[in-house]
């Protein structure tokens, strides 16, 4: 019968149709926008969590099990010239710094804080947080006992730069220790809990305080997040074959926080493009039932012109396919219009434990797009195949039947 005849009864019943096409356009559009919302919140953390962490992070194994006896996690130089040599090797590579954490008591003269200090390689583009600098600047190669200061820390303990502070601390060898430091900077960040209690002193300072030549863990920069995972695998299949007491973590995996979101967004979506598969389904369903139901007699006629029941099912589902395809194509038109809708308003939103408001926003691709408009097509063909069988198996005596 061709593509055209399905068309015709379509465009015949425009009413029945019209109604088809909002219920699988309406659906479309909404499953996109919620998409493009999650999909953009995701893509916010990824690059806030790796800007953070890095793309991946190399240390002890007794570090990320949490099984350290003192300090005796920390990578030699040895190692982590291994391990430079190894990092060279991949092509994604675009560069690394040291760490070095340790807990400290930072003292004022009236109050005190625990506090997490990082010693950093100053002026490395991969990590030294210069960028997020509201007062003063970051940590530069030329400074020795200096600190930058979170912002939440600075205004609890009436920090300002130049501010001199102490801060005390164990060494490796179990000794205390104690250094004073000049406030050189501070910076912001979105989360109140890092702004109290991280801070950041020179590296080299940090291992003539802390009585060592090691570090606790190489953070690596990579060309894009979607490397990430290939490259880690790759570096801990070599560190093996190389002897090195060495792992990779990947940033997803030092941020707990983001995979439980992932997975909420994963499962909160699927929920979604349930529910409006259900909806979509049982409203066509019924749609396509009744017009079942009104083109019995014009069922009949075909039948007795020789159409087979093949064919009769064919025009019913072709008809079906129509509107799922022209259904979905506009919904996805539909949820662009959304999406650019919302992005225009500018919304904020201060999440809860931030301090830092951000702007709402969805993001479309290809691959976004093809997911709702997949499963539109699917729920409004699956739904066309009981009132196309019910069409076909029709008699054409009964189809005839003058009531």
């Amino acid at each position: 019968m061709g593509w055209r005849l399905p068309l015709r009864s379509l465009w015949r019943n425009r009413r029945r149709t019209v109604l088809s096409l909002a219920v699988i356009a309406l659906g479309t559009a909404v499953s996109l926008f919620v998409l493009g919302f999650l999909e953009n919140s995701r893509f916010q953390i990824q690059e806030s969590t790796v800007q953070e962490y890095g793309n991946l992070q190399v240390a002890s194994p007794k570090l990320w099990k949490n099984e350290t006896d003192g300090y005796d996690y920390l990578v030699s130089p040895r190692d982590a010239a291994r391990l430079a040599s190894l990092l060279e090797t991949e092509p994604g590579f675009r560069g690394s710094t040291s760490e070095l954490q340790f807990p400290g008591l930072l003292g004022t003269g009236r109050e005190t804080q625990v506090i997490r200090a990082i010693g950093i390689e100053p002026e490395n583009p991969v990590l030294d947080f210069a960028e997020h600098a509201v007062a003063g600047r970051g940590l530069q190669l030329s400074d020795t006992a200096s600190v930058f200061v979170g912002r939440t820390l600075a205004e609890r303990l009436s920090l300002s730069v130049g501010s001199v502070i102490m801060v005390t601390l164990t060494t490796v060898d179990g000794a205390y220790n104690a250094s004073p430091f000049t406030v050189v900077g501070i910076y912001k960040y979105s989360n109140e809990q890092f702004e109290q209690q991280v801070v950041f002193v020179p590296l080299a300072f940090a291992q003539r305080l802390l009585n060592t030549d090691g570090v606790d863990r190489i953070v690596v920069s990579l060309d894009r997040i979607e490397a990430t995972n290939p490259v880690a695998a790759r570096l801990a299949a070599a560190l093996l074959t190389d002897g090195a007491d060495l792992a990779p973590r990947t940033w997803d995996d030092l941020s707990p926080f983001y995979r439980q979101l992932a997975s909420y967004f994963n499962a909160l979506f699927a929920l979604l493009s349930l529910a409006i598969s259900i909806l979509v389904f049982f409203i066509i369903l019924q749609v396509q039932t009744l017009a079942f139901l009104e083109r019995t007699r014009e069922i009949g006629t075909i039948r007795a012109l020789g159409a087979t029941q093949r064919e009769v099912f064919g025009l019913f589902f072709s008809e079906s396919a129509w509107l799922a395809v022209l259904g979905s194509s506009i919904g996805v038109a539909l949820g662009a219009l959304f999406v650019g809708a919302f992005n225009a308003a500018g919304i904020q939103w201060l999440p809860p434990g931030t301090i830092e408001k951000f702007t709402l926003g969805a993001r479309i691709e290809v691959k976004t797009a093809l997911v709702p408009f997949a499963v539109s097509l699917v729920a409004t063909l699956l739904s066309a195949l009981y009132p196309a069988a019910q069409a076909s198996r029709l008699r054409v005596v009964e189809a005839l039947r003058i009531e």
